[in-house]
């Protein structure tokens, strides 16, 4: 038996706490470590993918069940400094086969190479074997999860992934900025675009955009305002009140997995737009899909939903699969050229839409609805298109018409409203002027420079016959040539409504009694009179986008001329012959009120100019 001392006792202790301390420190510091090469090893870097390697993918080929394919390794294209890399594949198997090759619908479709994750399908040859692709791979996709919390909405980001996965094993090469991805495919898409009649086109597996409820020229409309993004519509063939009971799907299921076909939507309820794809990797409450852009917003605000597949039509360009969603599963917040990131379990808001169209002359009303995603954009497409189709299908014709219309827009932050209406007549098309008008309300609010606006809720009211409510102001019967400060001036005005008899109508306007000018101009014009007013007057107002947010936006509404009024105004002129702007804007001032405002049932046409000189009294009654 060996005995120690005092301080041999002592020295012992302390040896053993220090080496027990440095273990302790050594086992906290290896466990992030541990947990990254752990998440680490679900990827494979480029270097380790080789010519001939063999791998499976994953995707939907009919309903929501996942299935594999083969994969096979042509090569690796190295990128640049201004591109990253890709990997060229070979995609086979019956199901591959069967369905016509790569379908649109199968971006996002994930690749693994010895069981790790390469990468998403994402880019293919139009009009080529259907069967090649690009892979974008994972690290590149992975990206997206940078601008987790740099959006304005709270978000948590996951600090393995952020800080990571990126960083290690990979070839410094591949670790490139964001704003290198963001040129990448834009030089590549703009190549092929502007190269079509020399090359096969190259680009991405874009999905086209599948349009439920809409017809006809609504269809048509949306194209036109989303033709520019490259995306292709398709009508849906069916529609279901209640999708889940009619294909009978578990709506329990609220997990996604790799190879599950997801949609991004745009609108639901009467009409619907969804785009069609494939979930690539899920981390906590992420999902990263597509491997390109959809519409290329950045910061954005999607619906993102579990889709069903039906079919994939086989195609020439390429085949394309078609399907309907079945549960929301949360919100898309990113649209880049990396990809899509979608947040689960939390939804985006919603702009909703009702409008109700009366066909007086039939005695037919039609309510539609639907939701919208706050895109300005979208807005701009799908709720106009759906207020066209609206009074299509409430008046059975496209064509003439007098429609007298309310809009009611609600503010998403403050919850107040802006109402506003006007009268509309059209010769050839009712339902394009009265959705022209919308779009008006939509720049003002969405372009305004002083306040971010975003809406909640439209409610449009339409109230619409074939009969021409149009009149014209055929003469204005001002026989003075001159007046003087103080005076009142009457100003009888005729106006000829279509096919009836002439009437007259009487405005008074007094000039102030200070009056100083030496000439004023008499306009008087119709609320819908597109004629511009002579050098002498004042020019229309280009300024409306600089009204002080929602406020100004309201006051300017209240008093907008409308299609409907005659308004008769006095213009005093300066001694440079122009407007004087300050006395004419004054219209709070009644000494300064220069203006008459007189509504009418009819949507007035016409502009008239009658120049009055002033005298002085004084000078007047001396003589």
């Amino acid at each position: 038996m060996i005995f120690l001392n005092k301080n041999q006792l002592y020295e012992s202790l302390v040896r053993k706490f220090f080496y027990t301390f440095l273990i302790s420190i050594v086992f906290i510091i290896s466990i992030p470590v541990y947990a990254i090469t752990e998440n680490y090893r679900e990827f494979i870097t480029i270097d380790e993918i080789h010519s001939g390697m063999k791998g499976i993918g994953k995707t939907v080929f009919s309903g929501i069940r996942i299935e594999e394919f083969e994969v096979e390794v042509i090569d690796v294209i190295h990128g640049t400094k201004i591109s990253h890399p890709y990997i060229l594949v070979k995609l086979s198997g019956d199901k591959i086969d069967n369905n016509g090759g790569i379908s649109a619908g199968m971006s996002g479709s994930p690749v693994y190479f010895e069981g790790k994750l390469a990468g998403a399908i994402s880019h293919a040859w139009e009009m080529s074997e259907h069967n090649l692709c690009l892979i974008t791979p994972i690290d590149i996709m992975l990206t997206l999860f940078d601008y987790i919390g740099k959006e304005k909405q709270n978000v948590y980001s996951n600090a393995s992934i952020n800080n990571a996965i990126i960083s290690l094993g990979f070839d410094e090469n591949l670790n490139i900025k964001l704003t290198d991805l963001e040129e990448i495919l834009n030089k590549i898409n703009n190549f092929s675009t502007n190269n079509q009649n020399s090359i096969n086109n190259f680009r991405y597996i874009q999905s086209p955009l599948l349009i439920g409820g809409f017809r006809g020229r609504a269809i048509d409309y949306i194209k036109n305002n989303l033709q520019q993004y490259g995306i292709t519509l398709i009508q849906t063939i069916s529609e279901f009140p209640d999708i889940n009971n009619e294909l009978e799907i578990n709506t329990g299921i609220k997990k996604i997995l790799p190879g599950s076909a997801v949609g991004v939507q745009l609108s639901t309820g009467d009409v619907s737009a969804i785009s069609i794809g494939t979930a690539t990797y899920c981390q906590d409450n992420y999902v990263l899909a597509f491997g390109h852009p959809f519409l290329h917003y950045g910061n954005v605000s999607y619906l993102f939903s579990a889709v069903y597949i039906y079919h994939s039509f086989p195609s020439i360009v390429m085949p394309f699969k078609i399907g309907s969603p079945y549960l929301l599963l949360g919100e898309v917040i990113q649209d880049r050229n990396a990809g899509i990131l979608a947040r689960i379990n939390r939804f985006p808001s919603i702009v909703s839409c009702k409008i109700n169209v009366f066909d007086a002359d039939r005695d037919m009303n039609i309510v539609s609805g639907t939701k919208v995603v706050p895109q300005k954009t979208i807005v701009q497409s799908i709720i106009p298109a759906l207020l066209i189709q609206s009074v299509d299908n409430a008046i059975d014709r496209i064509g003439q018409g007098t429609a007298n219309v309310k809009f009611s827009l609600r503010h998403k932050d403050t919850g107040k409203i802006l109402y506003y209406d006007n009268i509309f007549f059209s010769e050839n098309d009712i339902a394009v002027e009265i959705s022209q008008d919308l779009n008006n309300l939509f720049d003002l609010l969405y372009n305004n420079f002083y306040e971010r606006i975003d809406l909640n809720e439209i409610v449009i009211n339409v109230t619409i016959k074939e009969h021409n409510q149009k009149a014209i102001i055929k003469d204005v019967k001002l026989d003075i040539k001159e007046c003087y400060p103080g005076d009142i001036i009457e100003i009888p005005i005729i106006i000829t409504p279509f096919r009836q008899a002439d009437e007259q109508k009487m405005v008074q306007i007094k000039l102030p009694d200070d009056i100083t000018a030496d000439s004023v101009v008499v306009v008087v014009r119709g609320g819908s009179s597109k004629e511009e007013m002579s050098d002498k007057s004042i020019p229309p107002d280009n300024q409306n986008y600089l009204l002080n947010g929602w406020p100004e936006i309201e006051k300017h509404l209240k008093e907008k001329e409308k299609n409907n009024q005659i308004i008769a105004e006095v213009v005093l002129l300066n001694d440079n012959g122009r407007s004087d702007l300050m006395i004419r804007n004054e219209t709070d001032d009644t000494k300064n009120n220069l203006k008459v405002i007189l509504d009418t049932n009819f949507v007035i046409e016409g502009y008239h100019e009658i120049f009055l000189n002033i005298k002085n009294k004084n000078i007047s009654n001396t003589e």
